[in-house]
């Protein structure tokens, strides 16, 4: 059993560990931790003989963390770890990332907690900040809240959930319509927009020859008949640089460029001949199978 200063100690040392994958100094470990070099020394002694760290000698030496440390404090060794960070402000918090999300109370509507575990310094993060954490790289959990409390000891947050959203696995390719509805530029805006009321759908490429030209939307109608321009041709009014996507790219990385470019669809393309197209909301429908 380790005391709350040797889980501390060891915490400092597995996080220095994975950021360099070299011998850790007993002085930068003084310095994380705000404690005399002497202290650290005294515990690094006691800590190798417990088998929580093996010591390195020599000019280049210094400590390394055992399996035993890893497996006290409950971390998984892994090869190619994936980096979960924290974001405060819409910018990630520098230096801490997720080592783990545990949801508690989900049974309760009005009182879901969630217990993050962190790896790095959780004094960055201060009661009452508002922050996301994600997304998870297997199920693109993504979790925002308000920090309630927090454990420096243990490294942990707990969180007033706000919202709780996983976005579902697979590819692009899956969900998109396949019956792709297009136009060519010398379609009449007429008519354009009778197909897109029709259809019910708010946008569509324009193509040419099998070639992607644009993307003509509701947006770009509306604003044509408000200036009086109800004669015009699509390819007049398209935008000519539209967004688009692999059908092969996971549903996860369409949103998210959706969310960087704020838009709200992208056109599928594959060997950049548009095949099909996907919209927010036909992945928020897949959320909700």
């Amino acid at each position: 059993m380790i005391s709350p200063t040797q889980r501390e100690i060891l915490e400092a040392l597995i996080e220095l560990y994975e950021k360099k994958k070299e011998t850790v100094k007993g002085e930068d470990i003084s310095t994380i931790l705000h404690r005399t070099a002497g202290t650290i020394r005294n515990q690094m002694q006691t800590l190798k003989a417990m088998g929580y760290v093996d010591g390195v000698p020599g000019p280049k030496g210094g400590y390394i963390p055992a399996m035993k440390a890893f497996e006290a404090l409950d971390i998984e060794v892994l090869k190619k770890p994936h980096t979960v960070h924290i974001y405060r402000d819409g910018k990630p918090i520098e230096g801490i990332n997720v080592q783990r999300i545990e949801f508690s109370s989900v049974s309760n509507p009005d009182d879901c907690m969630s217990l993050v575990t962190v790896m790095g310094d959780s004094r960055k993060i201060r009661e009452h900040d508002l922050i996301k954490v994600g997304p998870t790289p297997v199920n693109h959990v993504i979790l925002t809240g308000e920090v309630v409390g927090r454990d420096d000891i243990r490294r942990e947050l707990r969180i007033a959930s706000h919202s709780i959203t996983s976005i579902p696995k697979g590819k692009v390719m899956e969900i998109s319509a396949k019956n792709l509805i297009s136009f060519t530029p010398e379609t009449k805006l007429r008519e354009c927009a009778k197909v897109l009321l029709d259809k019910k759908i708010r946008a569509a490429p324009v193509i040419k020859d099998g070639k992607l030209l644009g993307i003509i939307t509701e947006g770009e109608i509306v604003k044509a008949v408000a200036k009086g321009n109800i004669e015009q041709k699509v390819g007049d009014l398209a935008i000519k640089e539209p967004y688009t996507v692999d059908p092969e790219a996971k549903l996860i990385d369409a949103l998210e460029k959706m969310k960087k470019y704020g838009v709200g669809r992208l056109i599928v393309t594959k060997n950049e001949k548009p095949v099909g197209i996907i919209t927010r909301t036909d992945i928020l429908f897949r959320m909700m199978e």
